[in-house]
């Protein structure tokens, strides 16, 4: 194999004051330096996959991987001696001993960064990932990016999720979080002797959100296909919503919902109100800014229709108290619309105060 190594240390400059790990990255090349930075976005926020370094920077695909598996060599010899970093090393294993030893990527940042605030998120990644004791699941299909420790083993980790996948792609339907968490339990239990947390709720906590085809919302699980755990459109969410609180809500308050149950997305309420309005066959308008859902059995109805419907099936005269108790269980309107309904339309007739009928 050929390396297009055509970098030269000597006119390589880097910037190492974007990164709190200047003290470590001045004993590498220059070379090191700059495909590292890039590798893990220190200077930019942003990862610069692998593919856009060496085809920028002449090298190979294989070069580049090559270089930063030295680098990560000569880093775990480098932080040996620098207390700091060991401690952040030791925070994270205490983390993940705490939370059933497995934990996602961004979650185990997250709690380092509460303690360690002067380092980025992506020099965290970095210290953490040049660990011999912290594995990180970075290449896995399976998994969304997570880090874990033993005795949690990678061929563990993906006969959970296999099993879980064919679980419900044989079963065609969601199913409740815990439930299933007791019968992965039964399913493993013959492992559960060397690794005993296997008999914990909290692992399987951990490890069911992680596995990249399945979504876990409002404590059902299913594959990440279906709506009823992974509604993606504001549509889908608008209706995920009404169907949770089995009543109608205002516009405003379902964009409380959606940004409280769905926070991964900002949503505006103009958004919403005009979705609402779009798909008449889905939702109705149940007046003062209400909205249910057609299945519920409501109609496009206006006031006058429903007035109309009241009165014909009816078939007497009923009185405006009457009327307005019927009128507010097919459509949220004030009392005074439907006075003013019946008195201005000429099918509805006045027999007493107080008291209509339809005409004919």
């Amino acid at each position: 194999m050929t390396f297009a190594t055509k970098m030269d240390d000597k006119k390589i400059k880097v910037d190492l004051s974007v990164t709190n790990l200047k003290d470590v990255l001045q004993y590498c090349k220059p070379k090191e330096q700059l495909v590292l930075i890039k590798k893990f976005w220190i200077d930019s926020g942003k990862e610069t996959p692998l593919q856009q370094i060496w085809k920028k920077y002449w090298l190979t695909r294989e070069r580049v991987r090559q270089i930063e598996n030295q680098w990560l060599t000569r880093f775990r010899r480098l932080i040996v001696w620098n207390e700091k970093y060991l401690k952040v090393i030791e925070d994270a294993k205490k983390i993940l001993k705490s939370v059933w030893w497995f934990l996602q990527e961004n979650d185990l940042i997250a709690k380092l960064l509460n303690r360690w605030f002067k380092l980025k998120p992506q020099e965290i990644k970095l210290i953490l990932v040049s660990d011999f004791d912290i594995y990180y699941l970075k290449r896995n299909r399976l998994f969304k990016p997570s880090f874990y420790i033993d005795p949690i083993y990678e061929t563990l980790l993906n006969e959970i999720a296999r099993y879980t996948i064919n679980y419900f792609n044989e079963k065609g339907k969601a199913e409740n979080l815990y439930d299933f968490i007791e019968h992965l339990k039964e399913k493993f239990k013959d492992k559960s002797e060397k690794i005993p947390f296997l008999k914990e709720n909290g692992f399987y906590m951990n490890v069911l959100p992680a596995i990249r085809e399945i979504a876990i919302l409002d404590w059902k699980i299913w594959l990440d296909t279906f709506l009823e755990v992974n509604p993606k459109t504001i549509k889908q969410k608008l209706i995920y919503i009404l169907r949770k609180y089995k009543k109608p809500l205002h516009y405003e308050e379902l964009t409380s919902k959606i940004i409280e149950w769905f926070p991964e997305k900002p949503v505006k309420v103009n958004t919403v109100h005009n979705e609402l309005v779009k798909w008449k066959d889905v939702f109705v308008n149940m007046g003062l800014g209400l909205y249910g859902l057609k299945e519920w059995w409501f109609e496009w109805w206006t006031v006058r229709q429903i007035l109309q419907n009241i009165l014909k099936e009816a078939w007497r005269p009923m009185t405006i108290k009457e009327i307005v108790k019927e009128a507010i269980k097919k459509k949220m309107v004030s009392p005074n619309t439907i006075v003013m309904t019946l008195q201005r339309y000429p099918e509805f007739e006045r027999v007493e105060k107080g008291v209509y009928k339809l005409k004919n």
